[in-house]
């Protein structure tokens, strides 16, 4: 099974692997400023970690690659500027590195569901990689007046040891 993650080019990915957040002093915080009131990367990885453990060594995936349409303009611009590697995520579990794995569902499936602040989105953590939907994604409630691109699609973080997915484990697409 796979998951698809993006990456801004020009990156290293294939060199030095997929970084999560922690591991990444590059990282692009302003994402996190509003969502932790930290403005620092050491602030927001406490921040992360304060969520669940091992939060800060998540990377979000996608079951399949991501599609725009005339509504979400803003996800072909990331598409554009971005490399797509698939992740195995049989490999990595086999291997030991996969430590958890986490949902979050499409706040269109979560009608009750009230915006908290001492987390950056809501995780449902799965039992097992396997457990990951291959129903295929509805990009068409991706919308950009919305202000939140993938608020509407489910995705996942995966928790690795480390925090850094070896490149053996991933493929450019």
């Amino acid at each position: 099974m796979k998951l698809y993650h993006y990456i801004a080019k020009p990156n290293t990915a294939l060199e030095e692997g997929i970084l999560s957040f922690a591991n990444n002093p590059n990282a692009d915080l302003r994402y996190y400023f509003k969502r932790s009131n930290e403005t620092t990367h050491e602030g927001i990885v406490k921040w992360m970690e304060n969520c669940f453990e091992g939060r800060s060594r998540g990377i979000r995936g996608f079951s399949e690659p991501v599609k725009w349409t005339n509504d979400s303009l803003s996800l072909k611009d990331f598409i554009d500027n971005a490399d797509m590697y698939s992740i195995d995520l049989e490999a990595l579990d086999k291997d030991g590195l996969l430590e958890a794995i986490y949902i979050s569902p499409s706040v269109a499936d979560c009608p009750t569901l009230k915006e908290q602040w001492d987390c950056d989105e809501l995780l449902i953590k799965l039992y097992d990689y396997k457990d990951i939907s291959v129903r295929p994604i509805n990009w068409s409630v991706c919308n950009d007046e919305l202000g939140r691109r993938f608020a509407y699609v489910p995705y996942y973080i995966i928790v690795i040891k480390g925090g850094v997915i070896p490149p053996k484990y991933i493929t450019k697409e």
